[in-house]
This record gives structure tokens, sequence and C-alpha cells, in this order.
């Protein structure tokens, strides 16, 4: 029995958001991971500054990281969805050639 066509689109577009999601985690691992690292001069600043825990002996804490995954990832899901995704359905273009001229 086949599906009806909504029920095909909408399967369609829960797996191109779900794949789109999992590009996004996938790729956000190393650039979260990159830019943690980049930003422990900063970090090391701003915990001198305000006394709170944002370096340890090893490295950024892990809710640093943690907070710059979860902005990475949903920025590049964001921009992902928004560069795949499809034109709608335009309304009926008013070709002016297919009008009648109001002069002869």
């Amino acid at each position: 029995m086949a599906r009806p066509e909504s029920q095909r689109k909408t399967l369609r577009v829960a797996s191109r958001l779900i794949s789109l999601g999992l590009l996004s985690a996938v790729v956000s691992f190393p650039l979260a991971f990159t830019g943690t690292i980049m930003m422990n001069p900063l970090l090391a600043r701003l915990e001198a500054k305000y006394g709170v825990e944002l370096t340890g002996h090893s490295g950024p804490a892990d809710w640093i990281f943690a907070l710059v995954f979860a902005l990475t990832a949903i920025t590049l899901f964001a921009v992902l969805v928004l560069v795949t995704r499809r034109p709608s359905a335009a309304p009926p273009d008013n070709d002016s050639r297919k009008r009648p001229s109001a002069t002869p």
C-alpha cells in the first residue's frame, strides 16, 4: 500500500533534519575542541579577574567545552538548514507577456 504524499513529505523532512543534526554534531566536535583550546588565554584572564573556575591545571573546564560545543552545533545546524532548504512552491508568475496590452 502506497503512503500518501503528505506522509512521504513529512518523512523526507524529518530524515533531512535528523541527518543535518547528526552532521552538525559530528563536525562540531573538532571545531568546539579547537575553539576551546584557543580560548584558553582569554579564559585564564577572565578567571583571574572574576574568580570563576574557567581553566584547570590541564586546560579549560568541561562546562566551557560543553557550552562551546552547544553553541557551535546549534549555529552550524541553523546554517545547514538555511543553506539546504528547498524553495517553497512559488505562486503563479504574472508574466507581462501573457497579458494583453492596453495599446494596440
